[in-house]
């Protein structure tokens, strides 16, 4: 691997990504086999709801709106990384006889998002199983949303495409290793901690080609490209924001329903903004936060960094 000039690719070559690729391999039957989740209790934390404040809402509300979030995660992780496929075979065929590790690093990675899609899918349908009522969807069934967003994602150059994608690896990170992985008094369901440490150990990997691809691209920019670029990521993530809307309206009707009740429209009202800000949370803050995230934005562009907040 050439020398790219940031220390944020010190370190990381092409093919010790495929070997390690290779040693982490599996499959979703492998996760899943006959198991279910536990709906009698919790299972993902409080922290990823924020709903405990809320004096309206007993115990089992509680519980049903955390098999919402659950639901939310892998719906939405799912169908965010339909556009990644896709983003990542652009790439390849700018030179398809290019170092045949590098390609093989890039095929590996699409590859392996078309799995994660799989594990997300069987997700749902085991929460639902599981749980005995349908979860609402802002992806609807016949993709027309998720084809919509992911045409309005690969309208953005790659190197926005890049740093956006490598903040929510490095949150799924966070999300394991910070939020399920570590038994404590408020465990999460065992079924649901697997996925999220199955999904992160591959995912490790597609964080490495991610910023070995940033160095490439931002090689040939200038200051002012680089800027622009991060303006390119608040775009995006303008995207991602329309999606956090949609699917709190969606689990704000999957409460009551499975609630069999309706809210008082104030109640409604704070529901609805304290999921909306737990998913601004879960998502978008624990991204953009991420050490490393910071690390990749401030050595491209102090400049660029600010407009997302990173100093």
């Amino acid at each position: 691997m050439a020398e790219t000039g940031y220390d944020f690719t010190r370190g990381i070559e092409f093919p010790s990504i495929v070997a390690t690729s290779e040693k982490v391999a599996w499959t979703v039957d492998d996760i899943f086999r006959d198991r279910r989740f536990d709906a009698t209790r919790r299972i993902v934390p409080s922290s990823w709801v924020r709903t405990e404040h809320l004096a309206f809402l007993d115990e089992r509300d509680q519980r049903t709106l955390s098999h919402i979030r659950a639901f939310s995660y892998v719906h939405m992780f799912g169908n965010y990384e339909e556009f990644i496929p896709v983003h990542l075979a652009g790439i390849a065929q700018q030179d398809w006889h290019a170092d045949r590790a590098h390609l093989r690093a890039l095929l590996r990675f699409g590859e392996e998002e078309l799995k994660h899609q799989q594990l997300f899918r069987r997700a749902e349908a085991v929460l639902e199983a599981s749980c005995g009522h349908p979860f609402g969807r802002y992806f609807d069934q016949n993709k027309e949303r998720v084809t919509a967003f992911c045409e309005a994602t690969l309208a953005y150059p790659p190197l926005p495409r890049f740093l956006l994608l490598v903040a929510f690896e490095w949150g799924s990170q966070r999300h394991y290793v910070e939020s399920v992985r570590d038994p404590g008094p408020e465990r999460s369901d065992p079924l649901y901690v697997d996925i999220l440490k199955y999904h992160w150990t591959e995912e490790n990997q597609h964080t490495k080609v991610d910023v070995l691809e940033i160095a490439k691209l931002a090689r040939t920019m200038s200051p002012r490209e680089l800027t622009a670029a991060f303006e390119g990521v608040q775009g995006l993530a303008g995207l991602v924001a329309e999606t956090f809307v949609g699917q709190v309206d969606q689990e704000l009707a999957t409460f009551e329903s499975a609630a069999g009740r309706s809210l008082a429209e104030r109640e409604r009202e704070t529901l609805h903004e304290a999921l909306l800000r737990s998913m601004e949370a879960i998502w978008a803050e624990v991204a953009m936060t991420h050490p490393s995230f910071k690390q990749v934005a401030l050595e491209l562009s102090k400049e660029g960094a600010a407009k997302l907040g990173i100093a």
